[in-house]
């Protein structure tokens, strides 16, 4: 079954691990995402604010405003939208507190690609699972 792409937003604010997680995705995913790349956290929630996010894969720890925030800010415009945090360190206070939230997963830095390519395709394959759920009709027809 084809499911439409993911709106993807990838958010840290070092532009390197922006280009690295956008690098991995586009080569492994290709048209199965759409992918949206912030490092200013004010330009990703205004983006967030007005159009659909699937994923959020975001920097926990970040200057002004914080990846549980976003994840709160996310999850309060779509409830279904899916949280990866990225860190470089973890702790059970952030895991904890980010379960509680809803967040999906955590991936540490540095980055590894078949992590998080992972974490990505149990992402896309969960979105056509609730597709298959909510719509069978268009499920059916598509998958024809």
């Amino acid at each position: 079954m084809r499911t439409r792409t993911l709106k993807t937003v990838i958010l840290d604010d070092d532009p390197g691990i922006v280009r690295l997680v956008k690098t991995i995705l586009k080569g492994a995913f290709g048209d199965q995402l759409e992918l949206y790349d912030f490092v200013d956290v004010h330009e990703a929630q205004k983006w967030i604010s007005s159009n659909c996010c699937d994923l959020l894969i975001s920097d926990i720890d970040m200057p002004d405003i914080n990846g549980m925030d976003m994840l709160v800010f996310a999850k309060q415009r779509n409830a279904w939208t899916q949280v990866v945090f990225l860190t470089g360190h973890s702790n059970w206070v952030h895991v904890a507190s980010a379960i509680e939230n809803g967040a999906s997963d955590f991936l540490l830095k540095p980055i590894n690609r078949d992590e998080l390519c992972d974490i990505v395709q149990q992402h896309i394959e969960r979105s056509a699972r609730w597709k298959m759920a909510l719509f069978p009709k268009q499920a059916a027809s598509a998958s024809n």
